[in-house]
């Protein structure tokens, strides 16, 4: 009498890992099926990637003369936004205390950037005059000068 063959089992098989018997019809190889979520880690790059690049551009244009200041305002706005996402993400996906406590030093910068170069654009005036004051100034006595009329704001603060 002769045995019959050892029904498959359900250890590793002989098979090739992206068997087409075992996709649903009409699913190509390489792709998800139809209802297939995203894995939550495809999209968690890009946005500390964006969150870095608006940072440096921030603190890059940040040191402009006048007009161009308001550039470095757009992109601390930027970074300040999408630093607080980066740190919610990384916060709500409990990532590692590096990742975190980078993202919230990231944040801060970028708060900081934003509220001081705000405040340069509301002096627009005195900002002006100080970049025209020590871009002609040739001596060091003609730049104390510019920084004495910075700090009085050309007249506006009491000495």
């Amino acid at each position: 009498m002769k045995q019959r063959p050892a029904p498959p089992s359900d250890g590793p098989s002989n098979r090739p890992f992206n068997d087409p018997s075992d996709r649903p019809h009409g699913v190509p190889a390489g792709r998800p099926s139809p209802g297939a979520e995203p894995a939550p880690e495809e999209g968690s790059r890009a946005l500390p990637l964006w969150f870095l690049v608006s940072l440096v551009a921030a603190v890059a244009t940040s040191s402009f003369d006048l007009p161009f200041k308001v550039l470095g305002l757009g992109f601390s706005v930027l970074a300040l936004v999408l630093g607080i996402a980066t740190l919610v993400r990384a916060v709500r996906r409990r990532l590692g205390g590096l990742v975190r406590v980078t993202a919230a030093v990231g944040v801060g910068l970028a708060g900081f950037l934003a509220l001081s170069t705000a405040v340069l654009i509301a002096l627009w005036p005195v900002t002006a005059d100080y970049e025209d004051c020590i871009d002609t100034a040739l001596t060091l006595a003609a730049e104390r000068v510019c920084q004495d009329r910075l700090l009085t704001l050309n007249g506006m603060l009491p000495e």
